[in-house]
């Protein structure tokens, strides 16, 4: 067994221990945290203004059958973030303005890194979401928020994840492309997904009760992606800040009579970076600047009686890449899960998603070309200087979310690869997935 799975089973053994000796019942079904209340205390604070959060997410998976290696290997990574939401309002009467401050460790191995993908070809998606940007302490959050206007306008500042305001999603799964913000995935040198953090300011205006426009402006500086020690994960300087990502974004949220009024939210955006960019195709050629686009859309499309939570709902996003400078060109997602599928278990949820990454045909044909230069024809699996060719790359999964409380989830989940890495001559993998999160 690994270190990361002996540190990640001490940890998670020791805290469920200590909330045994801390609280009465930590297993109750109607549990908020499993430390509980704090006898009382937490509530309290929270009426004041002060909110803390705990939690610890584990995901583990399974090689079935398939991959690069197709030895059926196991690898488990995890994620411990403490954090805390002050109203501004209560503590300090300064209206409409709260602020957030959230700290992360991560710490595991990919099973895709390990035995799915070719070691050789880049990386595409991941069967656990919750790994990457290195095993180190990061400062995730470390913002204010300032509303005027009854909220109509908001201001906020600070450091953050670029997909906490723009290209947000859903996350009901595991795999990496169907949980969260997709242009992290893609273009990931200049887009931040948590738990990264960059300097930001962003505006949102909503003009009309379904209609918000949102822009913002974040720094491209690499030095926030570094992972050789803690000291990286708190890096506040701008010294080697490169350039700005420019997000735009109209976002309607209405409740259309097709759907019996249930609610939905529909975003288009676009952004653009100033930073230098290299051409994927061609070496050596470099470009002022990349563009993205992309749509998002999530709809309630059946509720279960009388509970709003309870039904089908449905997401679908899509991301179209600059060409000459990313190596991914589009990706695409569409998901559903059904809320409270039984009436015994109406916090439950099943999951279904397809989601598949589509790398840039300039990509392929340079890799074809790097190849033949060095005699290789066909797939080399041994061959230190063979580049891989990548083509597209499928991701699928099925999962059921057990809520046994507000403060403990199971998500057992099947997962299947097509091309992993998108290179053809690798197996199509197989994975048994388990997600496990706490609030303490």
């Amino acid at each position: 067994m690994n270190n990361s799975i002996s540190t990640s089973s001490v940890l998670t053994a020791s805290l469920l221990f200590s909330s045994l000796a801390m609280a009465n019942q930590p297993w109750s079904q109607d549990r908020q945290w499993l430390f509980g209340d704090w006898n009382g205390e937490r509530t309290q604070l929270e009426q004041q203004g002060y909110k803390f959060t705990a939690a610890l997410m584990n995901q583990s998976a399974d090689g079935l059958d398939g991959g690069y290696k197709d030895n059926n290997g196991f690898e488990t990574t995890s994620q411990l973030t403490l954090g805390a939401n002050f109203d501004l309002e209560k503590i300090a009467d300064w209206q409409d303005t709260t602020a957030a401050v959230m700290i992360t460790k991560r710490e595991g191995k990919s099973l895709t890194n390990e035995n799915i993908k070719d070691p050789r070809a880049s990386q595409l998606g991941n069967v656990q979401e919750v790994y990457g940007r290195g095993e180190i302490w990061r400062l995730t959050q470390a913002w204010v928020k300032k509303g005027f206007n009854d909220n109509q306008l908001q201001l906020k500042v600070g450091r953050m994840g670029m997909s906490d305001d723009f290209n947000a999603s859903q996350c009901e799964f595991q795999n990496l492309l169907l949980c969260g913000g997709q242009l992290g995935k893609s273009i990931s040198s200049i887009w931040y997904n948590w738990p990264v953090s960059v300097w930001g300011v962003n505006l949102k205006y909503q003009f009309a009760p379904e209609w918000t426009l949102g822009v913002g402006v974040y720094e491209v500086n690499p030095d926030n992606i570094k992972t050789a020690s803690n000291s990286d994960g708190f890096n506040l300087d701008m010294n080697n800040v490169e350039g700005a990502t420019i997000p735009v974004e109209l976002i309607w949220k209405p409740k259309l009579a097709l759907f019996n009024a249930l609610p939905g939210e529909y975003k288009i955006g676009a952004l653009y970076s100033t930073a230098d960019a290299s051409d994927v195709g061609v070496a050596g050629k470099t470009h002022d600047g990349k563009h993205s686009v992309w749509f998002n859309a999530q709809q309630q499309l059946t509720q279960q009686g009388a509970d709003a939570k309870r039904g089908l709902y449905v997401s679908f996003n899509a991301v179209i890449n600059d060409k000459d400078t990313t190596a991914v060109s589009s990706t695409q997602q569409l998901s559903f899960w059904y809320k409270g599928p039984f009436d015994s278990r109406p916090n439950d949820s099943v999951g279904f998603g397809l989601a598949n990454y589509v790398v840039n045909d300039r990509v392929t044909d340079r890799q074809i070309a790097t190849n033949n230069s060095r005699g290789y024809v066909d797939y080399d699996a041994f061959a230190a200087d063979y580049v891989p060719v990548q083509d597209d790359e499928l991701n699928v999964e099925l999962n059921y979310s057990y809520q046994w409380s507000p403060a403990v989830l199971l998500r057992p989940n099947l997962q299947y690869v097509y091309q992993p890495a998108g290179v053809k001559a690798v197996k199509d993998a197989w994975v048994a997935g388990l997600t496990m999160r706490i609030n303490f």
